[in-house]
């Protein structure tokens, strides 16, 4: 399990199990068959490919795209 945290500019591709925590300047994309829990702020849209398995709590600025994973979302979307 990888955890990331902290400041990220731009888009953050997760492609391995973990956590990502604090603030992404842009879009997070899941990659298929990676569990993950996201928590902070994200400024872009939640990309969640075929097979994954995502928690989204804090604050998603864009959509929720799901291409087929499982989401759960205990923030706000806006």
């Amino acid at each position: 399990m990888k955890r990331r945290g902290g400041i990220t500019d731009g888009d953050l591709r997760v492609d391995h199990d973990g956590d990502v925590d604090g603030i992404v300047g842009g879009t997070v994309t899941i990659a298929a068959g990676c569990r993950a829990d996201v928590s902070g702020i994200v400024s872009g849209d939640l990309i969640v490919e075929e097979g994954a398995v995502v928690e989204m709590s804090g604050i998603l600025s864009g959509r929720v795209i799901n291409r087929g994973g499982a989401v759960r979302v205990t923030g706000m979307v806006g």
